[in-house]
């Protein structure tokens, strides 16, 4: 059964093919957004008052850029 979208601003399952695609950042540009939004989010924040928390995102946020350079 196909999904009508009457704005036509996603592509469809069955057209998902057919859809442009959005040109990937390169690894190191991506590094560097994803420190940005970093610095802009945690220092200062709930996360960075306890240490082990501020671990475990920390090592997620690096987890994200290996996995994201895998990807690319």
């Amino acid at each position: 059964m196909a999904v009508v979208d009457p704005e036509g601003s996603a592509p469809l399952p069955e057209n998902i093919d057919q859809s442009p695609t959005v040109p990937l950042i390169k690894a190191p540009a991506m590094d560097q957004l994803i420190e940005r939004w970093w610095n802009d989010h945690f220092p200062g924040s709930a996360i960075a008052r306890d240490t082990q928390a501020w671990n475990v995102a920390h090592a997620a946020k690096e987890m994200l850029k290996r996995l994201l350079k895998g990807s690319i």
